[in-house]
């Protein structure tokens, strides 16, 4: 069953962050003299959603933001939070009200306001119900628009929701999972992933499992660029026949003309570029499985680094352009990989084993890395595994 198949790929990743402690506390390590260093920016590996200069994330899986401030997509908080340059954490938008059996902030859906007194609990008798926070239910991702407001991929919503001033509202999609185009209003999503913004004002957004590229012109109309819907599977080609597995990162040229995708499930990096959709890096097999009585090919990813075709991923997650070449969160790998233009792939950062360790980047570690950010000439990273914000670095050029 496709279905079961897809369900285990995308959290199974997350059953072993789940299973393994979160590294409570930090040793500091040596910074060696080198050309990239990794340091912690934000968050103390403790499982939580403190804010100030000794933060706690849960689990967070989206970064994005401005020159000024960072944003984090706190996945299993469901919040959004900001971080400026001084490394303070701050909640933008979003509350609980009830927590699952894991101890997870329970994820719902609100429109409301973000005023942050709000976010005190109530005192006794008063409805939580009747207060007008904002919701979310495992947002992933967003984007800042020119004009300040914010687009948030609330992926277990099905929705696209905006932070504009102090107010939170559905922009597209959330009545239910599914897949619809046309006005912002009526289209539909199934588990949006990431969303990215070019320089026309249109934004793409990795639907993960309809297993399509959408766009969101500038004008609000919603559209499948790339893809099957509800086909699974790995075919390069014209965009209306090529196909994907549950893609989960995007990234756009500065000019606008390719887009680049995480295809997660196939563990390869596509681009989409004048009508058709090829594959630039990465490789995988298909592990023959039998589910249910009904066998299906799961593909299944390795290491690798090397030419395009000869490079391999697994479960490539949030991608970040820095210059020509692109920043890949390997998440299973437990590495930063970036890729050139012609494809080759090499490693940035990552020792390849979960872990946590600060310095020079050939030693340093993550666990689940899942999202990248290129600001000021560093690369912020989300690494999910261990609850942290961290950051690479350039003392000697690039």
């Amino acid at each position: 069953m496709r279905k079961n198949i897809l369900t285990s790929l995308i959290l199974g990743a997350l059953t072993v962050i789940l299973a393994t402690p979160a590294v409570a506390a930090f040793a500091s390590a040596e910074v060696n003299d080198s050309a990239a260093t990794v340091r912690t920016f934000a968050g103390t590996g403790v499982h939580g959603s403190r804010d100030g200069r000794l933060a706690q994330f849960n689990l967070p899986a989206g970064i994005f933001g401005t020159e000024d401030t960072i944003y984090i997509a706190d996945t299993y908080n469901n919040l959004i939070r900001s971080i400026n340059f001084q490394g303070i954490t701050s909640r933008l938008a979003g509350d609980f009200i009830a927590f699952d059996k894991l101890g997870f902030s329970a994820g719902l859906m609100r429109d409301g306001y973000n005023n942050y007194a709000l976010f005190n609990r109530p005192a006794d008798g008063v409805i939580l119900e009747d207060r007008l926070n904002a919701l979310f239910n495992r947002p992933t991702d967003g984007v800042v628009l020119e004009d300040g407001r914010i687009f948030v991929v609330d992926s277990a919503n099905h929705a696209i929701r905006v932070i504009e001033g102090n107010r939170t509202y559905t922009f597209s999609g959330g009545a239910r999972a599914g897949m619809a185009n046309g006005p912002a209003a009526s289209a539909l999503f199934n588990h949006p992933s990431a969303i990215v913004l070019d320089m026309h004002g249109n934004m793409y957004v990795a639907d993960t499992l309809n297993h399509v590229i959408r766009k969101i012109s500038y004008d609000g109309t919603v559209s499948t660029i790339a893809g099957m819907p509800g086909l699974a599977g790995f075919r390069d080609g014209a965009t209306y026949e090529a196909r994907f597995h549950a893609p989960m990162g995007i990234a756009v040229s500065n000019d606008g003309t390719r887009i680049y995708v995480a295809d997660t499930g196939n563990h390869i990096i596509r681009v989409i570029e004048d009508g058709q959709v090829r594959t630039l890096a990465g490789n995988s097999l298909l592990l023959y499985t039998e589910i249910d009585d009904d066998r299906s090919n799961l593909p299944t990813g390795s290491f690798a680094d090397g030419p395009g075709e000869y490079a391999w991923f697994n479960l490539p997650k949030g991608i970040a352009l820095h210059g020509d070449n692109l920043i890949v969160a390997d998440h299973a790998n437990h590495k930063l990989r970036v890729v050139q233009p012609c494809g080759r792939t090499s490693t940035l950062s990552g020792t390849g084993f979960p872990g946590y360790k600060n310095g020079s980047a050939d030693i340093a570690e993550f666990h689940f890395p899942s999202g990248v950010l290129v600001n000021r000439n560093q690369i912020f990273v989300v690494d999910t595994g261990n609850n942290l914000i961290r950051v690479i670095q350039f003392t000697g050029g690039e």
